[in-house]
């Protein structure tokens, strides 16, 4: 059995471990990362990346069917299924082949092949060629999460998760998704794109709802202008699930009153869990809350020389979330740490829904319950120039900022391109900016980044200023 050390080994190289392996390779350690199925994992291959390119084709399409507001003629515009998945496919291998490049630039030793922590600092991993000890003096668990099935048959023909709905090999005609959270509203816009009946199942009270109410209520509202019908407040009655040749059924219960939900396909998107079965965690007694890793200061876990980074360490399942856990251990380790835990309040929260959401720190509800003297400002993309010109007038910016420390303390945004500029919100929570900082910021005139400013200025008490 060949042997092999390292400083610091990385189990799972999706966003967190080849991001943390990188980092702690540029800081002079030696690095070894263990992937089972391939570099980047579920955001590049199966999540983040193939979704947003699903998305932009959907964009693209529905610039196309609103050509005449911008002047424009075109005949015959229509879709090719096949080749919107020979785009996704281009995207996810030009990305694919960029993180190896990184591998190899850094010098950072791939070991592909599935990994089970043996006893106190070794690794075995079963590879294609037979079996490699691995020896280490610090570990990450980077092994991420999988859709939760919620004990339906997933058959990759009728029902598909967020997984492997990339093997559907044609655009249904109609689809329910059980889910209205991130991955259900971003693939509801997909499918409207194209024409397709869809249907929204969601257990609780609205759309998005680990975000702000009032942004829920808005894309809820503007999803069903455009016909997608959204269910709220709805138990699945996840045994009623039955799938043939003609298409799939579901049961749901709203209100104590059972009805029934038929499609072309059934897509689960209601949530994920840790992928921590075979790690052989429990050699080390690495300690384990609701199927997640839990980890403390600079995401150690309990036991000393053990880290988590990413999905796997709970939280916000974000891709930028796991690249900031992946750089904290590896600076940790090697001393050079500034950070000793990524705020959860500066993770800026993206939803590339149409329109699209956008988040950074409290929700106006967490604000009250915390107990800050809460103060509000909004202002509407109705009355923003760029906004009038890319023909997408909807949604808004709020502030939300504390009245005693004058902090803004959540941003939360919905409209066009709203998760290219939540950054700024982003980087004023980082440095702890007040409203009067972020409204007093020059924006470029004409933008739509300009609504953040004047939300900032209404939460100052100011009215807007122009257009």
């Amino acid at each position: 059995m060949a042997e092999q050390h390292f400083n610091l080994v990385f189990l799972g190289g999706g966003s967190g471990g080849y991001v943390g392996a990188i980092r702690a390779a540029q800081l002079g350690l030696s690095v070894a990362v263990i992937e089972k199925d391939k570099l980047g994992g579920t955001c590049l291959h199966r999540g983040c990346i193939p979704s947003k390119a699903y998305l932009e084709s959907a964009h693209v399409y529905t610039q196309f069917q609103h050509r005449d507001a911008f002047g424009l003629t075109a005949e015959n515009v229509g879709y090719d299924f096949g080749k919107i998945n020979e785009y996704r496919k281009k995207v996810v291998d030009e990305n694919w082949k960029g993180v190896q490049f990184l591998m190899r630039k850094n010098k950072i030793t791939v070991i592909e092949g599935e990994g089970k922590i043996s006893g106190q600092g070794q690794i075995a991993v079963q590879t294609a060629d037979g079996q490699q000890r691995v020896t280490y003096d610090n570990l990450a668990i980077a092994t991420g999460t999988r859709p939760r099935t919620l004990g339906i048959q997933v058959d990759g023909k009728r029902v598909f998760t967020s997984d492997n709905v990339w093997d559907a090999p044609e655009m249904p005609k109609s689809v329910i998704i059980l889910g209205g959270g991130v991955i259900g509203a971003e693939f509801a816009s997909f499918y409207n794109a194209f024409g397709v009946e869809c249907t929204i199942v969601e257990m609780l009270g609205g759309l998005i709802p680990m975000m702000d109410e009032e942004v829920g209520k808005e894309l809820q509202k503007l999803y069903t202008r455009r016909g997608i019908k959204v269910i709220t407040g709805a138990r699945a009655i996840t045994d009623s699930v039955r799938s043939d040749d003609s298409g799939v059924t579901m049961d749901v219960e709203v209100n104590g009153e059972r009805q029934t939900l038929q499609a072309d396909q059934l897509l689960l998107a209601a949530a994920r869990e840790g992928t921590t079965g075979g790690l052989g965690l429990e050699t080390l007694g690495v300690e384990l809350d609701r199927g997640f890793v839990t980890v403390g200061a600079n995401n150690r876990t309990n036991v000393q020389n053990v880290f988590a980074v990413g999905d796997i360490a709970g939280g916000l399942g974000l891709a930028h979330k796991a690249y900031a856990e992946g750089i904290l251990v590896a600076e940790t380790i090697a001393g050079k740490n500034q950070l000793t835990a990524i705020d959860r309040n500066r993770i800026p929260q993206p939803v590339f829904s149409f329109p699209q959401v956008a988040a950074i720190g409290l929700t106006e509800k967490e604000a009250r319950e915390s107990g800050a003297n809460v103060k509000t400002g909004k202002f509407p993309y109705t009355a923003n120039a760029r906004a009038k010109i890319v023909n997408e007038p909807v949604g808004f910016v709020k502030v939300v900022s504390d009245g005693d420390s004058g902090d803004v303390i959540g941003v939360h945004m919905i409209g066009p391109s709203v998760t290219e500029f939540i950054a700024e919100a982003a980087l004023g929570k980082f440095l702890e900016a007040t409203p009067w900082e972020l409204a007093y910021n020059i924006h470029p005139h004409p933008t739509l980044s300009e609504a953040l400013g004047e939300a900032a200025h209404a939460a100052e008490g100011e009215g807007a200023l122009h257009i």
